[in-house]
């Protein structure tokens, strides 16, 4: 497979003042279930051939991108939009298509190594283990996809890229986001941190002309979702008196574990503890009951209270341990960087 000779194929660069003019990259909206019904049966994990069958058709020949009202079709296929925020820094945003790639068998793997293979040649700063999310697209048709904020070779800023792979038949369809920001300001590595949630609207837009083939599958199979998991976090803050020198500490850690049957029963426990080392408050809660997966979305109903987490991953750990990633519900129920960031829970298997 070809690979871009340098990072200006993919990026259309004005020359002087605030330069870059392009890129892409994220995640938003789900489906929240509401698309399709679920064709499988529960507790399966159907076979690669299977999965590219057992769904409805979708878009003829699988797979078709219709950009947005207001982006600039490129001679060689790219689509691109570029406009000033708030400041007058320029964004922008840039899509691009990569040739086909066979099999709907590992959509994680393949992300993972079309994201080495491209995104790490080309870029600098590339995470060679990219966090492998899921979403649908606009007529309900799977995608894997990664998103990663990495460096320009040429000029050192900071774009954010997206990867996506899209169902499509008997084959995944690639498709690369990248997001710019340009100014000509101090700072601006943060500034463009806080840009990525802005500009992401426009691949969100983008994503609304993605369609793809089959329909009607659930973003996670039921097998994928049975097994024990546990996610865990933990912060610190240390205070200094100015006038003593003496120091304090306090901290909130918590862990959740999860153990979800076959039979579509769990079990919930949490443990926590909060507040100044020393004198901290413990805390424990656990629960029982149902659980159940309508596409996208993950409903635990326990004799206590009902949860829902949206489902965005069901990925592998660098080790080879299965996990779960989890966005707890939340008023925005999205994707984009920031909300990934605050909200995104990975449970680990420990089994």
């Amino acid at each position: 497979m070809a690979r871009p000779k340098s990072p200006l194929v993919w990026i259309l660069i004005a020359v002087g003042g605030a330069s870059a003019l392009c890129c892409t990259g994220t995640l938003g909206l789900l489906a929240l279930g509401l698309i399709a019904g679920d064709d499988t049966v529960p507790g399966t994990a159907p076979s690669a051939e299977a999965r590219t069958h057992a769904g409805r058709k979708g878009e003829p020949g699988g797979f078709a991108f219709d950009a947005p009202q207001g982006w600039k079709t490129l001679p060689d296929g790219r689509f691109i939009i570029a406009y000033p925020n708030k400041y007058g820094d320029p964004l922008g945003v840039e899509a691009l298509r990569l040739p086909s790639v066979p099999g709907l068998d590992d959509g994680e793997g393949k992300v993972v190594r079309l994201w080495r293979e491209r995104v790490g040649a080309d870029w600098n700063g590339v995470p060679p283990h990219p966090r492998v999310m899921r979403r649908f697209m606009a007529n309900g048709a799977r995608a894997f996809f990664a998103t990663e904020v990495v460096k320009h070779k040429g000029n050192g800023r900071s774009f954010l890229i997206s990867l996506y792979l899209v169902e499509a038949d008997d084959r995944f369809e690639p498709l690369v986001f990248i997001q710019s920001f340009a100014s000509t300001g101090y700072g601006e590595d943060l500034s463009a941190s806080f840009s990525w949630d802005t500009s992401y609207a426009k691949v969100e837009e983008a994503l609304k002309g993605v369609r793809g083939s089959p329909v009607g599958l659930p973003l996670v199979d039921d097998a994928e979702v049975v097994g024990r998991f546990q996610y865990s976090s933990n912060s610190a803050t240390q205070y200094v008196n100015t006038f003593t020198g003496a120091t304090t500490m306090s901290t909130v850690s918590y862990g959740i574990d999860f153990t979800f049957g076959k039979d579509h029963t769990f079990q919930y426990k949490f443990v926590g503890a909060s507040g100044q080392v020393g004198a901290m408050n413990f805390g424990a809660d656990d629960d029982q009951g149902a659980w159940s997966v309508k596409h996208d979305v993950l409903t635990v109903t326990g004799a206590k209270r009902t949860r829902r987490y949206l489902l965005i991953g069901a990925a592998r750990t660098p080790e080879g341990r299965r996990a779960l990633y989890m966005l707890p519900e939340h008023p925005s129920w999205s994707l984009a960087p920031g909300s990934v960031a605050q909200h995104g829970e990975l449970y680990v298997s420990m089994d």
